[in-house]
């Protein structure tokens, strides 16, 4: 399949997709989660937590509860504790995101893929069973060849991904939103396609940005 990447039309054998901001407008609720999570007692890191959230967009969400405790409240968590967190936080966020609609064009775009026969994976820091979930709630389930949450991170998962699909990273493109989409694409090689929403902007350079995923389509004819 040809896509606009970088100013040209290149030939794209493999798209990888994030989901929260990308496929789903979920952001708002995410971070609204995020926000609510935050215990009592420490209200007081409330945009301490934010700022490492908002950096941290594409991560999962152990990896920002961890961090919490580690880095602000300066304290260690047992593993138990952490499971713990992490579920208090899922009870939150997964009711917020249950009714997300999908962002403007990126149906039509992944449709367009599938009519085009070109495999289509779908790359989370959200875990794997809420992942499932919020895709097949937005009916979304049978776009996506494979669909995969964390852990591990992503570029691990990439480097997977390629293999699996013997896919040269030149001909695959990872699009996405967030500062972990795009290191993950850049340790495999791949292209990347960012798609702004609420999350802080990756760092470097930017070779592909768009406002709607319609706009990488070639026009036929």
């Amino acid at each position: 399949m040809d896509l606009k990447i970088a100013g040209l039309v290149q030939p794209i054998d493999l798209i990888v997709f994030d989901c929260d901001g990308v496929l789903l407008d979920t952001m708002a609720a995410k971070i609204e989660a995020f926000r609510t999570w935050v215990p009592e007692a420490h209200r007081d890191l409330d945009e301490a937590f934010m700022q490492i959230v908002m950096h941290g967009f594409g991560k999962s969400r152990t990896v920002h509860i961890e961090r919490f405790y580690r880095e602000l409240v300066q304290q260690e968590t047992h593993p138990t504790f952490l499971e713990a967190e992490v579920q208090r936080f899922a009870d939150i966020c997964e009711p917020l995101c249950a009714t997300a609609n999908w962002r403007t064009g990126s149906r039509e775009f992944v449709r367009d893929c599938c009519d085009a026969g070109i495999p289509r994976y779908v790359l989370s820091g959200v875990p794997q069973s809420p992942l499932e979930e919020m895709l097949a709630a937005a009916g979304g389930t049978d776009l996506f060849n494979v669909i995969i949450g964390s852990p591990p991170g992503k570029p691990q998962s990439m480097e997977r991904i390629l293999a699996e699909t013997n896919t040269p990273a030149h001909r695959a493109v990872f699009i996405g939103d967030a500062n972990a989409d795009h290191q993950a694409a850049l340790h495999v090689g791949a292209h990347f396609v960012y798609f702004p929403s609420l999350a802080q902007r990756p760092a470097g350079v930017l070779a592909t940005e768009v406002s709607d995923l319609r706009e990488l389509l070639v026009e036929m004819g």
